[in-house]
């Protein structure tokens, strides 16, 4: 039997037809690679810094359990998950005594046992930011580690990129949480009148709640590829969205820590711990979502295509 002419011939490798990327300002938020064979490779900046879009491809999606227990301690995500929902339960437990007292444990009701639960909290939540800003700085080497390409620089411990939204997302937001170190701290002083309460808890507070908020508004922005969109079914955008909540959450509970002069007391205890226990709730559970984010489905950078739909 004859061969066919050309039968054995390798099909052609599809090149780029065109690139198109999408920007908010200076930032690149996304790039799409529009291929010959009609395929189109997307590109994120929150998927890069993440690592999704790199590694081994997963033969099957991963099950339930798998997305709700993970275990990867060797995964800065999951470290930096780890250490965000021990400092927000930090946050929230003497809260919650505060809200319903007695509910939890009557040590805390101790003002002393308190302040340093509160300034535990707020050390885990900057060892978190920090992990968080050094996955940022090391993703393109992880990248290339994941793709088996030799890095073309070595693991940093910190970088100067503002020009990149997730950077600045990162840095602002462990700015923010060196702040809440020092609100934390000062609280634990005792003998303060009105106008250093208000220098030394009450405006580093507030500071740090202003930080939280630019985060959060920038990892919107990056995984909205603008400043708002409705992606219920992406689980990063529940990500930013729930730690947008707990920010605002914050803010609110720092303008009622302002010490007036006339009484010498803040302007609702009550509205403090309420609002810092939901502000501390959301953040506990958009770390925890974190890890499912872990799972998504991962496939080399040079393969991730994904069929244009017209």
């Amino acid at each position: 039997m004859a061969l066919t002419s050309g039968s054995n011939k390798q099909q052609p490798q599809p090149v780029i037809d065109r690139i198109k990327s999408t920007k908010l300002g200076p930032f690149v938020l996304k790039i799409s690679h529009h291929f010959s064979d009609g395929s189109v490779y997307h590109w994120t900046s929150r998927a890069h810094r993440k690592g999704s879009g790199h590694g081994a491809i997963n033969q099957t999606s991963p099950t339930l359990s798998q997305r709700l227990l993970v275990f990867r301690p060797t995964f800065l995500s999951w470290c930096m998950a780890m250490l965000f929902m021990i400092g927000a339960a930090c946050f929230a437990a003497p809260c919650i005594n505060e809200v319903w007292p007695g509910l939890i444990s009557h040590w805390l009701e101790d003002v002393d046992t308190i302040n340093i639960v509160f300034f535990v909290g707020s050390i885990f939540f900057t060892s978190a930011a920090y992990l968080q800003l050094l996955e940022v700085v090391n993703a393109d080497r992880r990248a290339e580690l994941e793709a088996g390409v030799t890095p073309t620089n070595p693991f940093t411990w910190f970088s100067w990129q503002p020009n990149q939204i997730g950077w600045l997302s990162a840095f602002i937001q462990l700015v923010g949480t060196l702040f809440f170190n020092l609100n934390t701290f000062d609280v634990m002083l005792s003998d303060l009148n009105w106008l250093q309460q208000d220098l030394l808890i009450w405006t580093p507070d507030i500071i740090g709640c202003v930080c939280f908020l630019v985060a959060s508004g920038l990892a919107v922005i990056e995984e909205c590829h603008s400043f708002w969109a409705w992606k219920p079914r992406s689980i990063s955008w529940w990500v930013v969205m729930v730690n947008m909540l707990g920010s605002i959450a914050f803010m609110v509970a720092g303008v009622f820590t302002l010490v007036l002069p006339s009484s010498q007391e803040v302007l609702d205890l009550y509205q403090i711990n309420l609002w810092t226990l939901v502000g501390a709730a959301c953040f506990f559970v958009g770390a925890y979502l974190t890890l499912p984010e872990m799972t998504q489905w991962k496939r080399p950078a040079m393969l991730v295509r994904q069929q244009a739909h017209n």
